[in-house]
């Protein structure tokens, strides 16, 4: 359990690939591998619409070694929401041929996201994610998967947030798990500033400040694992640095670091991402835009 909700607040904390409306994405993140629906640190819906961007193509240069997409096309309508992401994967050996998954966000008449569909490239569909706008601070959000068995699973959370958007409460309800709840605390600016946890082991996360010249550094240790994230006077994230240390028994051993550059055109877009680790896999997300 302790494992299960550490990948999940990652996952949730931290995913970055998203472009519209729904205010789950806290912190920037490496993003490879990532696709994600919600506002994000890096391409804002905002930076999206103000930039005129009907269609962002990203690219992965080491796919392959990461075991992840090769590349992703996004569609963005007039209102610098996300329409669909098509996601393609190199040949691996399980297939002799590149496959794709296609993805489709729907929207409600006030702009909020209401349903998002992902098919494969044979037209099946492998699951469907449903979010039901509970009052105006409450979202009920329902992701129904398609497992290995070719049985349906479904997860449930209940996710609240205050005035300002931001989330507040996460309640996690899982098949055969206990009901599993999150706290989200921020500060005077409306930065996170720490997370915990009702009737779990799992300890606080505190998120510490600290300024360098013209730089603001957030630093925070979640489990095995210290973050660190460098932004500039403007507000955009200039990188993240991830220094896992694995404990005795573990499946992996000593000490592993992650480094992400994230870099900018003129008008605010990302133009790439690189990721160097201390396994010496180096990889870059290029993005490129359509207007």
């Amino acid at each position: 359990m302790k494992t299960y909700l550490f990948l999940f607040f990652i996952s949730l904390a931290l995913s970055s690939t998203g472009f519209a409306q729904f205010p789950h994405c806290l912190m920037p993140s490496p993003v490879i591998g990532s696709v994600s629906y919600g506002d994000s640190l890096l391409n804002t819906r905002e930076i999206l619409q103000k930039a005129g961007i009907k269609k962002i193509y990203a690219y992965h240069s080491s796919s392959e070694k990461l075991n992840t997409y090769r590349s992703q096309t996004s569609v963005i309508n007039k209102n610098g929401n996300i329409e669909s992401i098509t996601t393609c994967f190199p040949k691996n050996e399980h297939t002799n041929t590149e496959w794709c998954i296609f993805d489709t966000v729907l929207y409600d008449d006030q702009g909020r996201i209401h349903e998002a569909k992902s098919r494969d490239t044979r037209g099946y569909e492998n699951s469907q994610i449903l979010y039901e706008h509970i009052g105006e601070n409450e979202v009920k959000f329902s992701q129904i998967t398609k497992m290995q068995n070719k049985q349906w699973d479904t997860l449930i959370d209940y996710r609240y947030f205050n005035k300002k958007g931001q989330m507040v409460k996460l309640i996690q309800t899982r098949k055969n798990r206990p009901t599993e709840t999150s706290l989200y605390y921020y500060n005077a600016d409306g930065l996170l500033d720490s997370v915990q946890y009702e009737n779990s082991p799992l300890p606080s996360i505190v998120f510490k400040r600290i300024s360098k010249g013209k730089k603001k550094i957030i630093g925070a240790q979640i489990q095995h694992s210290k973050f660190k994230w460098v932004f500039d006077q403007s507000g955009q994230c200039n990188s993240l640095s991830i220094t896992t240390t694995y404990p005795p028994r573990s499946n992996y051993t000593g000490v592993k670091k992650v480094e992400t550059e994230y870099h900018y055109n003129p008008d605010g877009t990302l133009s790439k991402i690189s990721i160097k680790r201390s396994d010496k896999v180096r990889s870059t997300m290029s993005y490129t835009y359509l207007k």
